[in-house]
Order: structure tokens, then sequence, then C-alpha cells
């Protein structure tokens, strides 16, 4: 008996192999995008972590390709039977999928997690500043690129359908494609070999790419070299590695500075009633992560986490910005036995009080704190005070220019000082803080001993030095059983990194 085939079933199989072909060519194209998660992480440096990376980009890159193509064009497959619908149903497919492969790439450069529902109200946090800058021209500039983007992707499957014949007779796709199943299948073995030994350079890569393993607060510790894992078996330890190498200011601080500001910024760790703030509005929440008057101005004037602060001999930008341009600036720190008689909290108040600019900063006691009269200060000055008064449950800032609904931390008390005095420079050339005139996220981070805080308000998740986690409810100050937000984790981290970077 002989068999013919019917001409639908020779058009499927042509479509088949017209899809598989364009498959192939935008494997090449997504792994080119890709590249971008390569020069995002830290390098590795091990032999076999180099081959690992090496497999896992090849091998996942083309099999999340290969896997849209199986769920959203293999279909069409059989069911278009207009080979031109079909070209540019998959052409759009297509540019839509390496587009948003393109934007998570980037998003992972700079915040160092993917585009997932879990991560969508963080990212949209992240890039609402950005995105609210936009004119009509900017939009139009993106859209202008995605149809240049889809006019490729037409171009490329039209390419292939017209060649098809030519194309089918290369004989180095199946060598080609070999290699790829096997770069996926020694990926995953090379990683449940690195889990069973703990073998921190390829435990570091988890979650490098999209779709790819679950990320988790330890992994991702792992990944920023926050969390050793080459330990023994049960054994595992948070560490901060920023001491070899660290250097303050990361980068160059370039900016004018305007001497005709004046600026009055007191904090009190003791808790009082401080009658005489309610001349200033408070903010939502002021994170503290020091008890000890001295750690706590460190942390002022160098806007950054202690255990940062710690490792550098040089002055802080801000007060060095302050002297080059001749600006007077006084601080003092209240010691244990200090009250307002002290010699020189008078001469600190004197201060404040005889000179029409400048900065002055101070740790005060809450005697001292609760000397101070800020109604007539506050029409001549910008003021911010950090205090807990007795009836509140956390520490807030109060202030005549910040608005009421930030939350903020020492860390941002570097950044909004030099704001204030209209410095333009960028502040994480100097800061892990930001300017609290006009904050750009919602969300802090800091550390506390060898543990590291992140504030989401309403939630304050601290995770320890063996990875394990609490969170707090801010407002009633109770510990509530809730995930560790593992995106947050990998941004807060992210966003020290780069900082030392």
């Amino acid at each position: 008996m002989i068999y013919t085939e019917t001409p639908r079933r020779k058009q499927i199989t042509e479509q088949v192999s017209w899809g598989h072909w364009y498959t192939l060519a935008n494997i090449f194209i997504a792994t080119a995008i890709s590249s971008i998660y390569l020069f995002s992480t830290p390098i590795t440096t091990t032999p076999i972590s180099i081959v690992y990376l090496l497999t896992t980009w090849l091998g996942h890159t083309s099999f999340i390709t290969f896997l849209g193509f199986i769920i959203l064009i293999l279909p069409l497959c059989y069911k278009v039977t207009n080979m031109r619908i079909l070209r540019g149903v998959a052409s759009t497919l297509a540019a839509i999928g390496l587009a948003l492969l393109a934007f998570d790439a980037l998003i992972y450069n700079q915040t160092g997690f993917h585009i997932s529902f879990s991560s969508a109200e963080l990212l949209r946090s992240e890039t609402q500043v950005q995105v609210s800058a936009f004119g009509w021209l900017q939009w139009f500039y993106l859209v202008l690129l995605f149809i240049i983007w889809l006019m490729l992707q037409l171009v490329i499957a039209n390419a292939i359908y017209k060649r098809l014949k030519r194309i089918q007779r290369i004989k180095f796709t199946p060598y080609l494609i070999t290699a790829l199943v096997i770069c996926f299948v020694s990926s995953h073995g090379i990683h449940v070999w690195a889990d069973a030994k703990l073998y921190t350079p390829i435990l570091k890569q988890d979650n490098m790419f999209p779709l790819s393993y679950p990320a988790t607060a330890k992994t991702l510790m792992a990944r920023y070299g926050l969390l050793d894992l080459d330990v023994r078996e049960q054994q595992e330890e948070l560490q901060y590695q920023v001491g070899s190498g660290f250097m303050y200011p990361p980068k160059p601080v370039y900016c004018s500075v305007n001497d005709g500001v004046k600026m009055v910024v007191l904090a009190s760790l003791e808790t009082a009633e401080f009658t005489n703030l309610n001349a200033l509005d408070a903010n939502k929440y002021h994170l503290v992560t020091q008890q000890e008057s001295q750690d706590f101005m460190r942390q002022l004037q160098y806007g950054m986490p202690k255990n940062m602060a710690d490792l550098t001999t040089v002055a802080p930008v801000m007060i060095d910005l302050l002297d080059a341009f001749k600006v007077p600036n006084a601080t003092y720190t209240a010691q244990s036995d200090d009250s307002i008689e002290n010699e020189s909290f008078v001469s600190f108040k004197d201060a404040i009080q005889n000179n029409d600019s400048g900065l002055f900063l101070a740790v005060l006691s809450s005697e001292q704190l609760a000397s101070i009269t800020f109604d007539d200060l506050s029409e001549q000055s910008a003021i911010i005070v950090i205090a807990q008064p007795q009836k509140a449950k956390h520490f807030q800032l109060f202030s005549n220019f910040i608005p009421t609904d930030s939350i903020s931390t020492n860390e941002d008390i570097a950044p909004t000082v030099l704001s204030q005095f209209g410095c333009l420079a960028e502040v994480n050339r100097y800061s892990t803080g930001q300017a609290l005139q006009s904050p750009s996220r919602n969300w802090l981070v800091s550390t506390k001993e060898d543990n590291l805080i992140i504030v989401k308000y309403p939630y304050l998740t601290e995770v320890a030095i063996d990875g394990s986690h609490q969170v707090i409810d801010i407002p009633t100050q109770e510990l509530i059983l809730l995930d560790i937000d593992t995106n947050m984790l990998s941004r807060s981290i992210k966003h020290l990194e780069n900082f030392t970077q």
C-alpha cells in the first residue's frame, strides 16, 4: 500500500520546520541579550564555577527560548493555515518575549531581582520616579524602538521561510542542538553536586537567570558574598565582604555648596516627653540601629552603615565639603554625665544662636534636647530632630521641611544635609541613604551589628547571622509570621554592593 502525504500535512511539516529554524535564530539573539546577566554578577574564579556559568548561560537560555516556541508558536503551526499570519504572529510574540528579556536583564543589573508577580510592587516603586519624568518624546522613542525590533523579527522570519530548503541542507545543527542539550543537563548535574557539597562559587549563581532556581534568603546572600556556604554541613555564617578593597567615598564627589544655608540636626537616644517638638512635623518612622552616641554620630556624618563607616579613616564627605567652602559647622556628642550646664553644650547652643549659616550637628541627652526651643529657630533654619517621645513606640524624624509621609534612617541625614546646602552630586557617590526632600525609594536598608535590616513600611525585616529572619510590624512593634520578601532582600543587598563598588 502506498501512502501519499496530503497538502495540509506537507504544509504543517514545512511550518514546523520553519518554526524550529526561527527558534534557533532567536536562541542566538536571546543568548546575546542574556550576556548582560554575566556582567551584572560578581565574576567567578574557580574552573568548575566558570564551566557551570557558561553551561547554565547557554543551556538555560536555549531552554527557555525553545520552551517559548513549544508553548506559543508550535500550536500555531498546526492551527494556522496562512503562512503570512503565522510569521506575523510569531514575530510579534518573539519581539515581545525578547524585549521582556532585555528589560528583565536591565532590571537585574540595577536591582538584582527578576520581573515576577512578587516583584511587581517593588519594581513599580523603583521605576515610578524615572517613568514619571518621561515626556511624549521618550515614549515615542520607546514605541519606535519596539517597532524597529518587530520589523527585525519579521525580516528574520521571512528570510528563513524563503530560504528554508537551502537552510535545511545545513549539517551542523544536530551537533549544535546536542551541545546545547549537554550544557543544559550538565549545568543541572553540576548544581546538584554543588548543593550536596555546599560549594559557594556555584551556589552564588543561583537565581542569576530568569525562570531559573527559586531564590531563597540564603542563596541570595551567598550570591552577593554575604553568606559563606563553603563550610561544614551544619555551619553557615553571614558576613559582609566589604573590608578588602573598600574605599570611601567609592566615587569622587564634585559639587558646590551654598554658604548661606543654616541647618540644625539634633538627635537623642533617650526617651522623654519632648514637648518642644510640637513645633515640628513628624514622619512615619525613623530607623535607628545604634545605641551608642559615638556610633550614632558616625552614621549621621558618613551616611552609611556603621560596619562600613568603621573601615575608613577619611573625613566624612559632608564635613569635608562644608570645610572646603568655608561653611561654619559644629558637632557635639553628649557624654553620659553631661547636663544642660555642660560647657561644651553651652558653646554648641551659642553657636546655633549666633551664626546665620552653617551646619550644627549633635547627639544630645534627653535633658539637653528638651532645653532647646524650636519655635524661633525654625524661622531661620532647616531643622531635623531624631527622637523617640515617651508615648511613641519607635523613633521618628521631626522636621520643618521633610514630608511627613516619609520613612528615614541615619544614613539619609548626610544626603539630606548636602542637598539642603545645594550640592547636586549623585548620592550613591558618598552615601547609602537618600535625600529626604525628594526620596527616590520607599524602603530602607542598614545593618545592626552583623545583621541586615530592611524596612518596607509597615514591616521591618531583620536577617540574622545564620540566615534566619524575623519580621516586625512597625506600628505595633510586634513580631509577625511572614515570609521574607526575597526580591526586597536582593534589592537591598544589591544597593549596598553598588555603593561599595
